[in-house]
C-alpha cells in the first residue's frame, strides 16, 4: 500500500478482470456471518476494522468484526481474511449482493457466507455446542455493536472516486487503537487556510465541509458514507482534520448533511458537517 496510485472503488472492466483471476468461491448455507478474503495484508488492523464497519453497517446492524493475524500452525497464513457478523440473515444477504467484488483498497473483495455460524449467533439462537478442537486460536478484537447503523442506508450506486486512498499504515494507531482527534481548527480563518480557501457557511451549497475528523479517518471511509446520497461526486481530504465533499446540487448536499451530521465515526468522534463556500 506504499503506492500513491489512485484506487478506483467502483465496478467495471477493471473489477471484472480482477475477479476472473480468482478461483471460484465455495457455497455455504446462508447465515448471518460473512467470510471476507482477498484483503490487502499490509492494512493495519485498526484501519481495516474501521473501513469494514463503514462499508457493511449500511446493510444492517453489525454485531462484530473479526480480523485475524498470525497463522494457523504449519505456516498457513491467516492474514487477509475477516469475518463480519450481522444481527440478521437479511442484512448479511444484502451485503453479499452489494459488496461482492467491491474494490477495497485496490483489490476485489471476496464476500461469502461463512462455513459455520459464529459462536455469538449460535449462543443467541440456542444452537451453540462447545467445540473440542479448533484449527486455530484466533486473536480478535471485539468492536462491539454499531449504534449508528440506522444512518447507513444501503447504497444504490457506486460512483467513482477521484481521490487517492492514502497508505493505511500512516493512518492507523501505532498499537491498533483509536487515535485522538486531530488538532481542532480554532477559527473560520484557520479552517479556510487549511481547506484551500473553503470555509463553513450557513448558506446552502453543493459543497460540504467536514471538520474535526479523527486522524485515522481517510477518504475511502468518508466516500463509503457519502456515496449513498444522490448527486455525490467526490471527497477530498485537505489535512488538519478537514475534508470537502462535493455534490451536484444544493438539495443533494443538504440531504447528505441532514443524514450524516453527527454520525459516529469512532467511539469518541462524530462527523461534524457544515456547508462550505469558496
Amino acid at each position: 500500500m506504499g503506492s500513491d496510485a489512485p484506487v478506483v472503488m467502483s465496478g467495471g472492466a477493471a473489477a471484472d478482470s480482477s475477479l476472473s483471476k480468482i478461483k471460484p468461491q465455495p457455497n455455504y448455507p446462508p447465515n448471518p456471518t460473512l467470510y471476507l478474503s482477498n484483503i490487502d495484508w499490509s492494512i493495519k488492523r485498526a484501519l481495516l476494522k474501521r473501513s469494514l464497519l463503514a462499508l457493511f453497517t449500511r446493510h444492517g446492524k453489525v454485531i462484530e468484526v473479526i480480523c485475524l493475524r498470525g497463522d494457523a500452525g504449519g505456516g498457513k497464513p491467516l492474514r487477509g481474511q475477516a469475518w463480519v457478523i450481522f444481527e440478521s440473515l437479511a442484512a448479511a444477504t444484502a451485503a453479499i449482493q452489494a459488496e461482492r467484488g467491491f474494490i477495497f483498497f485496490g483489490r476485489p473483495l471476496m464476500v461469502n457466507y461463512a462455513k459455520e455460524v459464529s459462536d455469538r449467533i449460535a449462543k443467541r439462537d440456542g444452537t451453540y455446542t462447545a467445540k473440542t478442537k479448533r484449527a486455530a486460536k484466533r486473536k480478535t478484537d471485539d468492536v462491539g455493536e454499531v449504534n449508528d447503523a440506522a444512518k447507513a442506508a444501503k447504497f444504490s450506486s457506486y460512483p467513482g472516486i477521484a481521490t487517492s486512498v492514502h497508505d493505511p499504515s500512516s493512518l492507523a494507531g501505532q498499537h491498533g487503537s483509536a487515535l485522538l482527534p486531530a488538532t481542532l481548527a480554532t477559527s473560520d480563518f484557520d479552517v479556510a487556510k487549511k481547506s484551500g480557501g473553503i470555509q463553513s457557511s450557513s448558506t446552502p451549497s453543493s459543497l460540504l465541509l467536514a471538520t474535526n475528523l479523527p486522524t485515522e479517518c481517510n477518504d475511502m471511509m468518508l466516500a463509503m458514507l457519502f456515496r449513498q446520497y444522490s448527486g455525490y461526486k467526490e471527497v477530498k481530504l485537505v489535512g488538519g482534520g478537514l475534508a470537502t465533499i462535493e455534490f451536484g446540487t444544493e438539495n443533494e448536499a443538504t440531504s447528505a448533511l441532514n443524514g450524516l451530521n453527527g454520525f459516529k465515526l469512532t467511539t469518541s468522534a462524530t462527523l461534524d458537517l457544515k456547508y462550505g463556500e469558496q
